[in-house]
C-alpha cells in the first residue's frame, strides 16, 4: 500500500533536525562513567531535601489528579526568592515550554523576533514556529553585549526582542543600563530577558518588572539547583502580561513531582550557593592553569568557559576516550576553533585539567596509552556536602 504523507507546514521546512550524536554516544553507559560537560547542566545531584521530598510526597499525594496548574505553592516560594509578587510569576514544565508559550503569544505569522548572536537554537525554532521571521543581530564583537548594535535591527515589525544574559554561547552580557536603554527605546516590543544563569552570574534585572510592561524575565531550575532531568523554569512579569500569556500557558506548568522539587530545591538554597562556590573555585583553578598551559580561552560569569583550540577533533577525541563530552562551537561563524565546556566542581576540573594539561604538551598522543575511565558521582557529593 502507497504511503501518503500529510504536507507539513511550510516553516517547517525551515527548521533543522534535531541531533542526537550526544544520546548516540552515552547509549549503554552507566551515568558514573562519564561526565557531560557540553550542556551547561550542574555536574551534581539536586540537593538532598529534593529526593526526601519526591520519596514522602508519593505515600500522601494523589497522582490519579492533574497538578496545581497555577503551581501556588512554588510561585508563593518564588515570590519570596525573588522579590516578585506571585501574580507577576508563572512556571512552567522547562524553558521549552515557557518560550513557546511567550512566541505564541506575541508573534504571528509576518512578525520579527530579534536574538542576540549567537544564540542557541531553541528559541529560533519556535519563533520559527510561530510564523515570525527571526533576525540574529550580529555584533562588531561577539564577546560583548552592544545594545546600540542591537537595536539598530528593530523595525516597525519587531514584536518580540529575546537576549540570554549572559548569553549562552559567548558568555557575553548585557548591563542593566543598556537594558533600561532598550526597554524605553522599543515601548512596544516585548523583550525578554534570559536568566538561566542568574545563580551564577548574580546580577538581575527583575527590580525593573515594576516600572518596564514590556520587561520579562525568564529562569530556570535545570542549572544552578541541578534539576534539568525534571525541569521547571519560570517566567516574571507585568500581571497584566500573564492575563494573555496564561490563555496559551495555563496547562503548561510543571507536573506535581516536578513542583516538589523545585520547592525543596529552594528550601535548601544554601546547597545551591554552595554549589555556586565549588563553580568559583573551579573558574579560579582554570584560569590560572589554562594561562600555564598557553591555552587561549574565556572564563564567562555563566558555569561554562570557551577553550581556542587549533586541532579541535583530536581534543575532542581525547575527552571522548576518557568519557568527557564537550560541546564543539564548529559551524558558529567566528567560532569554528572554540569550544563550549561546562565547569564542573574542583575535583571534575582537576580531572579536566590533567587532561588539558596532557594534551597541551602531547604527552596523550605520543604514550599511545588510553586514559583511565573515571567515575564522578559519588566524589562530587561528597565534595559538595563537605561544603554544606
Amino acid at each position: 500500500m502507497k504511503k501518503y504523507l500529510v504536507k507539513a507546514a511550510p516553516h517547517i521546512f525551515d527548521m533543522e533536525e534535531p541531533e542526537n550524536g550526544l544520546s548516540a554516544a552515552i547509549s549503554g553507559l552507566e551515568e558514573e562513567t562519564f561526565l557531560r560537560l557540553n550542556h551547561n547542566e550542574a555536574t551534581v545531584t539536586p540537593s538532598p531535601l529534593v529526593a526526601r521530598a519526591i520519596s514522602e510526597s508519593l505515600n500522601s499525594l494523589s497522582l490519579n489528579h492533574y497538578p496545581d496548574f497555577r503551581s501556588k505553592k512554588l510561585r508563593t516560594k518564588l515570590s519570596n526568592y525573588t522579590g516578585v509578587e506571585a501574580n507577576c510569576i508563572a512556571c512552567y514544565s522547562g524553558m521549552s515550554t515557557a518560550l513557546d508559550t511567550l512566541v505564541r503569544t506575541y508573534l504571528q505569522p509576518g512578525d520579527e523576533a530579534i536574538t542576540d548572536w549567537p544564540a542557541e537554537r531553541m528559541f529560533k525554532e519556535y519563533a520559527v514556529g510561530a510564523g515570525a521571521r527571526v533576525i540574529s543581530a550580529k555584533q562588531t564583537d561577539s564577546f560583548k553585549g552592544n545594545i546600540e548594535e542591537i537595536t539598530a535591527y528593530i523595525t516597525s515589525k519587531t514584536k518580540l526582542i529575546y537576549l540570554p544574559n549572559p548569553n549562552s554561547i559567548s558568555g557575553s552580557i548585557i548591563t542593566e543600563a543598556g537594558i533600561v536603554f532598550l526597554l524605553s527605546y522599543a515601548k512596544n516590543v516585548l523583550v525578554v530577558i534570559d536568566e538561566s544563569y542568574f545563580e551564577f552570574y548574580g546580577l538581575s534585572v527583575v527590580d525593573l518588572i515594576a516600572k518596564y510592561s514590556n520587561l520579562t524575565v525568564i529562569r530556570t531550575f535545570s542549572k544552578a539547583f541541578a534539576l534539568a532531568g525534571c525541569d521547571v523554569a519560570y517566567l516574571l512579569t507585568d500581571a497584566d502580561n500573564l492575563q494573555h500569556i496564561n490563555r496559551l500557558g495555563y496547562y503548561k506548568g510543571p507536573d506535581a513531582l516536578a513542583q516538589i522539587a523545585a520547592e525543596a530545591a529552594i528550601d535548601d538554597i544554601n546547597y545551591t550557593a554552595n554549589y555556586v562556590h565549588l563553580i568559583n573555585e573551579s573558574k579560579k583553578m582554570l584560569s590560572e592553569n589554562l594561562t600555564r598551559f598557553g591555552y587561549d580561552f574565556r572564563i564567562t560569569p555563566a558555569n561554562f568557559f570557551l577553550l581556542k583550540i587549533n586541532d579541535i577533533n583530536n581534543l575532542t577525541e581525547t575527552l571522548t576516550e576518557n568519557k568527557i563530552f564537550i560541546n564543539n562551537l564548529l559551524g558558529i561563524p567566528g567560532f569554528d576553533n572554540y569550544v563550549r565546556i561546562t565547569i564542573g566542581t574542583p575535583s571534575q576540573t582537576g580531572v579536566l585539567l590533567d587532561i588539558l594539561a596532557k594534551s597541551a604538551s602531547g604527552q596523550i598522543k605520543s604514550s599511545g596509552k588510553k586514559p583511565n575511565r573515571i567515575k564522578v558521582s559519588k566524589a562530587n557529593q561528597k565534595e559538595l556536602e563537605a561544603t554544606h
